[in-house]
């Protein structure tokens, strides 16, 4: 598969409150990655969940949106995208985002919706989104979706169907969303490319479930499906494959120690195959995941 990546640093809005300020100074560097991955389809990186992009002559919708002090410099890589060929345009203009799906409700992922949804863009995600955001302390009504689903929901944009899929795992209200005829997939957090996932049960999150949104996934994408993963690099079929092989085996490995009596020091110690030793990183270590696989064996015998 042939990408481009162009790259955009745009200055930080310097803010008077200390608390806005410290926020500000951690997303100070952060840098939008625009990649090409199908005709007018993109991924934006930067920090947080990847962003995904259907920019065309119906204008532009995105999946998902990092956090709030990004929001104005994804706007700003976006209005300097130019739909044939990623140029950078030589004059930025306003963007016009008509729809944002959320894939779920974390704020790595929804923490720009005020920004789109003051301007104007449709939110669109699983009802349980709206219900959880509404939980949050001081939500403002813009940031909440507007149109939400329990069994997946189609969207005609771009002379494309982007197919909202209901599924759960990573929490109780997870979105994949297929692009039918570019023939990609954006599966949210729901797929961590080369790392263990980060499975919120607090959230309604569950490891069975995870499994079995994946098993989903790959029975709807084939070998030629270009997959967003929800954090990590662009992958494909068989990369979600090998993390949902990983997945079924430390959790069988754990769920065979759990039944055998073994407390949470002795799965620890045991560790998880050398073969997926590697997949730890900063948010997600090896104790962290055989954490979770422990809490959800000991909740699912």
């Amino acid at each position: 598969m042939n990408k481009t990546t162009v790259t955009f640093l745009v200055a930080a809005v310097v803010s008077h409150s200390t608390g806005v300020a410290a926020q500000a100074d951690r997303f100070a560097n952060v840098v939008i990655e625009a990649t090409v991955v199908a005709p007018e389809v993109y991924m934006l990186g930067g920090a947080g969940g990847n962003i995904g992009v259907s920019m065309g002559r119906d204008g532009i919708l995105i999946i998902d949106d990092q956090f709030a002090p990004l929001a104005q410099r994804i706007a700003d890589t976006l209005a300097r995208l130019d739909v044939r060929d990623v140029e950078v345009r030589d004059d930025s203009h306003a963007v016009d985002v008509k729809y944002v799906i959320n894939t779920h409700y974390h704020g790595d992922h929804t923490g720009s919706n005020e920004y789109f949804g003051e301007r104007g863009a449709t939110i669109v995600a699983h009802q349980n989104v709206r219900v959880r955001l509404l939980g949050l302390e001081d939500q403002p009504e813009a940031a909440l979706p507007v149109i939400t689903h329990h069994d997946g929901v189609n969207i005609y944009f771009n002379d494309e169907q982007l197919k909202v899929i209901a599924l759960s795992g990573h929490t109780d209200g997870d979105s994949a969303v297929l692009f039918k005829r570019a023939n990609v997939l954006h599966a949210g957090d729901l797929f961590f490319n080369g790392r263990f996932p980060y499975i919120d049960l607090e959230g309604g999150g569950g490891v069975e479930d995870y499994i079995a949104s994946q098993q989903t996934m790959l029975e709807l994408i084939n070998d030629e499906t270009v997959v967003i993963p929800g954090h990590g690099p662009l992958g494909n079929r068989g990369d979600l494959q090998s993390m949902n092989r990983m997945i079924v085996d430390t959790y069988a490995a754990v769920k065979r120690a759990v039944a055998g009596g073994a407390a949470l020091d002795d799965v620890l110690t045991a560790g998880v195959d050398p073969m997926y030793a590697p997949m730890a990183w900063a948010f997600i270590s090896e104790r962290r995941w055989l954490e979770t696989l422990y809490r959800a064996a000991a909740m699912n015998p």
